[in-house]
């Protein structure tokens, strides 16, 4: 065997899984919880992020093809539970574009314009105009410069995770007010009431991307030893970081004050203001921009692909299916751009940006989830179909091992869903239960209901389309 190629190590792949990950938007999700943040990130690692992890290396060291998720769901449980599934990674794609854009125009305007950052149809604006003005550059086929969106990416992310946190430990330590409550009964939520444990979801969406690394598997050094060994690092790594940039956010803002889409702008703005130079909050807002900007354009088109990959099943319709001279699937790219001009719409029909942010988010969530149910179902089925297949990487514990694993990430993605209902406690003066919880519903079957239609109504001629 050739291993002249199997370069990667521990450190590679904790950096692989740290970029796929690590997102400032999702730090405000659990600053509302205070301290009750440490019990949700550890939940979030045991029951989601290393079984997740841990089964798709198992699955990617089984079929050496690309496809990954699709290709594992499909020779697990059928081509259409894969279709559904590359379809749900393809329009969560569209909803991070969303909120994305959402959290880099509000954290940029709260420090130059604090009325326009809470102006929906400003919002509304800047999502359309900056997701059409990506689909035309990506349609070209345009690299935008890659290095230079490495660059935008490392310190429009890392510097202002490192700020925030050097800034909060300061904050705690010069004696200002701390936001939150600092006693240690608070480190166990109260699980009794769903209502206070419905920004799970949240957090489980922003782990989602562990089994990107898993593709990475056949190119490991020993992944039998070194594999679990970064996965663990990476959850160490992304959690502490995690952990660190929320309890900055909850230091420093009431959770009253919280927005969930500037939250981390807020805390900045508040943070340099106190060491009397207010004056960086905006430049430091235009910087995150450039790190936004580039995860934009970074993700734009990758799940484009995937999905156009999926007209072998059948199920992908023909006006799905047309490319540009330069291969880009341009059809699935503009429907792309219209489903993020839709969920910009819906800002105007709520009563606040917070709001209609949340929603969005946890509506990609709970279709994440489901996604994600299907990866731990794969891994407990394939361990039966395929019993004699040649796996480089295998979990540990033999079948009962994978039962173990895929059965908490079941049971996981079970409880985070009947959560994602309930109206956090934070924002109920928003919204009632009932119009929130139909609110979900109806934005969840906006996303899901197309590959279902495609499903159902599929000619024979698709698959030759």
């Amino acid at each position: 065997m050739d291993t002249s190629k199997k370069s990667l190590g521990i450190f590679a792949l904790t950096m692989i899984n740290f970029a796929a990950i690590m997102n400032l938007r999702n730090l405000p999700l659990l600053s509302f919880y205070g301290l009750g943040m440490i019990t949700f990130y550890l939940m979030a690692a045991l029951f989601f992020f290393i079984p997740s992890a841990l089964i798709s290396a198992e699955l990617a060291s089984i079929f050496h093809e690309e496809g990954g998720l699709f290709l594992w769901v499909n020779r697990a449980i059928g081509s259409r539970t894969a279709f559904l599934c590359e379809w749900i990674g393809f329009i969560t794609t569209v909803t991070a574009l969303t909120t994305t854009i959402v959290f880099l125009t509000t954290s940029m305007m709260l420090t130059i314009s604090p009325t326009l950052s809470q102006n929906k149809v400003f919002v509304c604006a800047a999502v359309v105009c900056s997701v059409w003005a990506a689909t035309f550059l990506a349609s070209r086929g345009t690299s935008f410069a890659s290095k230079i969106i490495t660059a935008a990416s490392t310190t429009g992310t890392l510097l202002p995770i490192f700020l925030l946190v050097a800034l909060g430990i300061h904050w705690g330590n010069s004696g200002h007010p701390i936001a939150m409550n600092l006693s240690t009964k608070t480190i166990v939520p109260d699980f009794s009431d769903f209502s206070n444990v419905s920004f799970l979801s949240g957090i489980m969406f922003a782990f989602a991307g562990i089994e990107m690394s898993a593709y990475y598997v056949n190119d490991v050094n020993n992944p039998r030893k070194t594999y679990p060994m970064a996965i663990f690092w990476s959850t160490f790594v992304i959690l502490l970081v995690s952990l660190l940039g929320s309890l900055a956010i909850a230091v420093v803002v009431p959770a009253n004050e919280l927005r969930l889409e500037v939250g981390v702008m807020q805390a900045m703005a508040a943070m340099l203001e106190s060491v009397h130079i207010g004056w960086l909050a905006p430049w430091l807002g235009f910087l995150i921009l450039a790190g936004g900007i580039s995860y934009v354009f970074a993700w734009i088109a990758g799940p484009v692909r995937g999905l156009y990959a999926t007209r072998s099943t059948g199920f992908l319709p023909p006006f799905l299916q047309k490319t540009a001279k330069n291969g880009m699937p341009t059809a699935i790219l503009y429907y792309q751009a219209a489903m993020v001009t839709l969920l910009a719409i819906l800002f105007l029909f709520f009563p606040s940006v917070t709001l209609c942010f949340w929603i969005i988010n946890v509506s990609a969530a709970i279709m994440i989830l489901i996604m994600y149910a299907c990866l731990f179902a794969s891994g407990i089925i394939l361990r039966y179909k395929m019993p004699d297949a040649n796996r480089l990487y295998k979990v540990p514990c033999g079948n009962f091992g994978m039962i173990l694993l895929g059965s908490l990430g079941i049971a996981n993605v079970i409880f985070c869903i009947a959560a994602s209902f309930y109206i956090p406690k934070e924002i109920q003066h928003t919204m009632i239960q009932s119009s929130f919880a139909l609110a979900v519903l109806a934005t969840t079957a906006l996303l899901f209901l197309p590959p279902i239609i495609f499903i159902a109504i599929s000619k024979p001629h698709w698959q030759m389309h």
